[in-house]
This record gives C-alpha cells, sequence and structure tokens, in this order.
C-alpha cells in the first residue's frame, strides 16, 4: 500500500466546503482538489449549529470572528424553546448544568427556566448579559450560530481558497475503474487516491462506485418541508423553537431579517398538501413555496467502501430535531483525519471498518436522543403522536432505563459512548427532564442546598431581565472592528 498522494471532495454545498477546507487546514502538503457545481440549489430554512461548529469555523478551518459576523452574518442562539413534553414547554440551553449530583433533581423539582445563565436568558428574551451601562459581554462558548446556507457557504468558499483548496468547477456524471476516475459532464475527469463524498443526501460519488447499503432508522416522520419568510418587525428570538402538532412537529430558525421554518410529518397522518398549507399559514405570506423534501433517516452501511469515503449527509441522514448536521459531517472529517494521521496516510482495511464503526455509533446515539422526543411526548393525543409514542430508544435503551430507574445521576456518562459522543451527557438530561420523564428515586434535598439552588436561580433571573436582546447585540457586533469579550452597544 502507498501513502496517500492527494485527495478529492466531491459536493457542492456546506458539506463539501467545510470537509474541503477542513481536510487542507490540516494536510497542508496534500493536493486537496474540490469538485462542485455551482449551479446546485441550497435550502431556503437555513443551518442551526450547537456551540462546537463556531469552534470548529474558527480553531479548525481559520476563521476569524470578524469573518464570521461581518460577512457570514449569523444569529446567535442560546438552545431551544421546546413546545413538547409532560411539562408542555421547556428551554433546552447548550450550557445545561445537569452533571451535578443533586442539580438535576432540583431542576426536577423547581423547573428548568433557570437552571442555567443561557436558560435564563432565553426565557427572558434576551441574548447576552449586561457588561456596564453601554456593552453586553458575549457568551460565545455556550451559543450555536444560525446561518443563511448562501452566507455560510460564501465565507466557507473563502477558507478553501486560503487554505490553497484546488477548486475545479464540474458537475460528476461517472465512476469508473482502473485506475479510480471520477467522469464529469463535458468529458472531462479526474483521478485520486481517495475521494470524500460531500455530494448531500443523494451520495452521488458513493452510489455511482456500486455502495448503495443503506441501514434506516424507523422514525414516525418521512416528510418535510420548508420556508423562509421575511422578518418584519417582530423581535429575533434567542432560542431556535420547536413545536408540537398534531400531525407532526415543527421548528423556527431565526435570521436577521428573515425567519426559517419547517414542519415534518408522516403522509398516513396527513396529505402533503395539508402540511404545506399549514406551513404557509402560520409562516403568514400565502406567495411562499415550500420545498418540498422526503427523509429517509438512516446511515450508509459501509460509507468508507474502496477508495470512497462518505462525510456528512451522503453519510447518513436524520431530522433536524437537534440540529446536529453539521455536528456530524464535523466528526465525519475529524475521524477520517485521525485514521489518515495515525497511519501516515497508509489507507487499510481496518481503517475502513474502524471510521465505518465510529459513524455508526454517532448514529445510532443521535436516533436514539431523536426517539424519546418521540417517546416522551405526551403534549398531544393525536393519531400521529399515539404511533409516535411507540418509537423507542436501541443502542441506548439502558441510559433511558437507568434514568427512570435512577434520575438525573452523573452515574448515566457510563452508558454514552466517549467518542463519538455527538449528544452529550448534558443534553440528554436536559433533554429528559424537560419532556417530564419520571424516575423513581427521588433522593431527600438538604435545605440548605435547596436555598443555594433558589439563590442561584434568582441572580439568574435578575441578570436575564437586565441583558440585551439579540438586534442589539448583532448590530453592535457588526460594528465592532474586532471581536472582544466586552461590546460596547451603539
Amino acid at each position: 500500500m502507498n501513502p496517500l498522494r492527494n485527495l478529492v471532495v466531491a459536493g457542492s454545498g456546506t458539506d463539501a466546503l467545510l470537509a474541503a477546507a477542513t481536510l487542507k487546514r490540516a494536510l497542508p502538503n496534500l493536493p486537496v482538489i474540490l469538485v462542485r457545481d455551482p449551479q446546485a440549489a441550497t435550502g431556503p430554512a437555513g443551518e442551526s449549529t450547537t456551540p462546537s461548529v463556531l469552534q470548529h469555523l474558527v480553531h479548525a478551518v481559520g476563521l476569524q470572528g470578524p469573518d464570521v459576523h461581518l460577512q457570514g452574518r449569523p444569529v446567535w442562539t442560546l438552545g431551544f424553546k421546546c413546545l413538547w413534553g409532560a411539562r408542555g414547554t421547556f428551554f433546552r440551553s447548550f450550557d445545561a448544568p445537569f452533571a451535578g449530583n443533586l442539580s438535576g433533581f432540583l431542576a426536577a423539582e423547581k423547573g428548568l427556566d433557570a437552571s442555567s445563565p443561557g436558560a435564563a436568558l432565553m426565557a427572558a428574551g434576551k441574548l447576552f448579559p449586561r457588561d456596564g451601562a453601554n456593552a453586553f459581554k458575549p457568551l460565545e462558548h455556550i451559543t450555536g450560530l444560525t446561518f443563511k446556507t448562501e452566507s455560510l457557504n460564501a465565507i466557507l468558499l473563502r477558507a478553501c481558497r486560503v487554505a490553497g483548496v484546488i477548486l475545479r468547477e464540474g458537475k460528476v456524471t461517472g465512476f469508473t475503474r482502473d485506475p479510480d476516475t471520477l467522469q464529469l459532464e463535458g468529458g472531462g475527469s479526474i483521478t485520486a487516491d481517495l475521494y470524500v463524498d460531500a455530494t448531500g443526501r443523494d451520495a452521488h460519488v458513493a452510489t455511482l462506485a456500486g455502495n448503495a447499503a443503506w441501514t434506516g432508522y424507523d422514525l414516525p416522520c418521512t416528510r418535510a418541508a420548508t420556508v423562509l419568510r421575511r422578518r418584519g418587525s417582530e423581535p429575533i428570538r434567542p432560542f431556535t423553537t420547536l413545536e408540537t402538532l398534531d400531525s407532526g412537529w415543527r421548528w423556527r430558525v431565526e435570521h436577521d431579517d428573515s425567519v426559517g421554518m419547517g414542519m415534518a410529518w408522516n403522509p398516513g397522518f396527513t396529505s402533503d398538501d395539508q402540511a404545506c398549507s399549514e406551513l404557509v399559514a402560520k409562516a403568514g405570506d400565502s406567495s411562499l413555496v415550500p420545498q418540498v423534501q422526503a427523509w429517509d433517516c438512516g446511515h450508509r452501511t459501509a460509507p468508507w467502501t474502496g477508495n470512497v469515503v462518505a462525510v456528512g449527509d451522503a453519510n447518513g441522514f436524520l431530522e433536524p430535531l437537534s440540529s446536529l448536521r453539521l455536528v456530524h459531517l464535523i466528526r465525519h472529517v475529524q475521524w477520517l483525519l485521525r485514521i489518515l494521521v495515525e497511519n501516515d496516510g497508509i489507507i487499510g482495511e481496518r481503517s475502513r471498518e474502524l471510521y465505518n464503526r465510529v459513524a455508526a455509533q454517532a448514529w445510532d446515539e443521535t436516533r436514539d436522543f431523536h426517539a424519546i422526543h418521540y417517546r416522551f411526548n405526551t403534549a398531544s393525543d393525536s393519531g400521529f403522536w399515539k404511533a409516535a409514542r411507540e418509537t423507542k430508544p436501541l443502542a441506548l435503551a439502558e441510559l433511558v432505563d437507568l434514568y427512570q430507574s435512577i434520575g438525573p445521576s452523573p452515574v448515566l456518562e457510563s452508558c454514552i459512548p466517549g467518542w463519538p459522543g455527538v449528544v452529550g451527557l448534558e443534553s440528554w438530561m436536559a433533554a429528559l427532564l424537560g419532556l417530564g420523564v419520571p424516575f423513581r428515586h427521588h433522593p431527600e434535598i438538604p435545605a440548605s442546598e435547596q436555598k443555594v439552588w433558589d439563590s442561584h436561580c434568582e441572580q439568574r433571573r435578575q441578570l436575564a431581565r437586565q441583558a440585551v436582546p439579540a438586534e442589539l447585540c448583532l448590530g453592535a457586533a457588526r460594528n465592532a472592528v474586532k471581536p472582544a469579550p466586552r461590546v460596547p452597544l451603539p
């Protein structure tokens, strides 16, 4: 086996741009060629992310704060407002603090709305705390970002050029063997030692290479529609909204001048036309034309086969219930990089098996995280939700069973894979607590502990009441010449 001499990334959207920039930055001496079709369409609703994505954009892709905020023009998001579960509504912040010995039990008893600074800010409709009379303090370690797809792709394309990625426009039309070669529209071709398929859910390169085996997941929703509407004068929400509907669920992501909305459903309980009509009515603009998608949740059984390795949506797909799409892509690329570096670029069958196993574990964990949102949502007794509550966790069933026995204990961490661990213990606890999943063990909490908890919650509420709304934070950050821990208000 010979060391890797060159690498081709195929794809036109966010997956391909992010993968190419990450690979080239980590392997600066390896020629990385990005084959992309500039005419490819993008989704209208936008991309909602978690805090780890911003860290990756800065540390692995090389983007600076001004690049991200001035050119990408994202909106900060502190987590999710869930109109969901036995509580009816709850906030799941990115800084959920429930791994402590008693914090989860206290939150179960007293509520989650002030359980962390992020939750308190969301409950107050504010984004960041004040820092003096005329400034605010960004908390980017606990915030995700919501991008319009076109803006995110633009900054990633610039990152590719800066890193030295070789850009080649062309539409992939075939894959031939001996030697393995990509065929391009118009008669061109390109040969490489390794092909990274980042072409999205079609997995165009992997499919052309004969890798079509798919492992499906039995999640209730198989259809979705998305729209993008103008914002108007309404305030920017500092969170992504997830809402229970009788026939499925709806999501809303925030942009500075628009709102991305989507609806998920099962055609066995409502028609596509009815679902799209409901979405357009909720958006309040009859001129909108929803973009409809058919969902096939699951993952490619062997995403790395031969010298073609699938990443991102080409590797697998799950509905956007937890904003982990880009987290999966990043995990795929990071794991591929680790394998290449530790094996000096020499690829063997064991490397492929290892990549495929880790990718499957990551999908299984996220699938089960989604499953609990269906199984334990009692906000509706419609026919759809009665059927949806039959959805059960599989790979992490032990974690859920243990939670129902002992409650939000740090012991639950033993049930979560250390790598890739795309969801994490805190998010699992926050979701189970927010959903109101009952548990049998209720320790006696000393009055002193309860008093401290109540005091901390009140301090967070007070901080949130005086905090700064999203519009002011965005305007100040985009006017600032340099990113800083303390940003003056305009």
